[in-house]
């Protein structure tokens, strides 16, 4: 999936942004900030704004992540929870692309309609208006949130380009780790983990019947190990790795990097991310709740030269009780973090 990278975002109405505005965007992006300030909430403006390129995929996009996220045991049970206080539009800005989400109550019209070809005319209803760029689509919100998703590739996609703060599921790895075969980069992955944990020299691909399943081999022990008999550290390792190069010069989004990493590897993971970002040419917005992470983050930032890296601190506004995104340079963020900033990782 190639996708422009970011360097400018505008969020308008989204969730608990009121108008945000990101600017300087680099290649890896960690976002900080104390809990309740809109860290996950926007990763998830970005995923709205980077997958779609129609507005069909919209409207899938906002179906794969409420799902996603409120894990509905029918599907009748979700709910769009994505505009801000009484709003009813949304405005995704960045520098190429346009993308909107309104809510409205009138007569859908569906005539002209292939995805959604039921006799909807004439009756009152919530119409979802997705947009993106110059292409729009509108649709009875019931629709969306009741019957299977629009397009079943959406759903692997969005798997790929979002990290969740829990435990990986390994079919997703499987998944990553198959695009990372495919570009010829396991002994990349292999020397990493070496280096992250060097009892371990190789990550394999055992295919059954039913499934693959993934299997690690140890140093000084004949027999594959299940990677789900290791830590959770070291599935989240793995994970973030392979999903960068499994979205080679797109994005890619995690929350909570640091979830299951023990923080003495923190700065090791850093090196790692660092590099596989800028080999395979993925941007990464990545939050953290931890001042530690954060730290080795920095520490990095001075050792590498032209890493392309940017720490936003997201913060309420005492004034206007509005989220407001500030940019720290390393030199900026070496002083918060020495001298008892605002910088607190959570």
């Amino acid at each position: 999936m190639s996708v422009k990278h970011i360097e400018n975002l505008t969020v308008t109405n989204f969730k608990c942004f009121k108008h945000l505005e990101v600017m300087n965007i680099g290649r890896v992006n960690l976002i900080g900030g104390k809990n309740n300030v809109g860290k996950t909430a926007f990763l998830e403006a970005v995923e709205l704004l980077v997958l779609p390129n129609k507005a069909y995929e919209l409207a899938s996009t906002i179906d794969d992540i409420l799902k996603r996220r409120q894990h509905p045991r029918y599907k009748e049970s979700v709910e769009i929870d994505f505009f801000y206080d009484n709003e009813s539009k949304i405005v995704l800005l960045s520098d190429s692309k346009n993308c909107s989400i309104k809510l409205s109550f009138g007569v859908f019209n569906n005539t002209q309609s292939t995805i959604f070809p039921e006799t909807d005319n004439a009756l009152p209803t919530e119409i979802l208006t997705t947009s993106v760029n110059n292409d729009q689509k509108d649709m009875p919100l019931r629709r969306l949130l009741t019957r299977p998703a629009l397009l079943n590739d959406m759903e692997t996609r969005n798997y790929r380009i979002y990290i969740s703060s829990s435990k990986s599921d390994e079919k997703d790895i499987a998944i990553s780790y198959g695009a990372l075969i495919n570009l010829g980069r396991e002994g990349f992955l292999n020397s990493s983990l070496s280096s992250f944990d060097n009892n371990i020299s190789e990550l394999k691909q055992i295919a059954t019947e039913r499934r693959v399943i993934l299997k690690l081999k140890l140093k000084n022990n004949e027999q594959l190990v299940l990677l789900s008999s290791l830590g959770e550290g070291v599935n989240r390792y793995i994970a973030i790795l392979c999903a960068i190069w499994a979205n080679k010069d797109g994005v890619l989004l995690i929350d909570e990097i640091e979830n299951g990493i023990h923080y003495t590897n923190y700065k090791k993971l850093w090196e790692i991310v660092f590099q596989a970002s800028l080999d395979a040419n993925c941007q990464l917005f990545i939050t953290s709740h931890s001042k530690e992470c954060i730290s080795a983050f920095n520490d990095v930032q001075f050792e590498i030269e032209n890493c392309s890296a940017q720490y936003f601190e997201f913060y309420r506004n005492l004034k206007n009780d509005l989220i407001t995104a500030s940019a720290l340079d390393k030199d900026q963020l070496r002083y918060e973090l020495t001298h008892e900033g605002r910088v607190r990782g959570e």
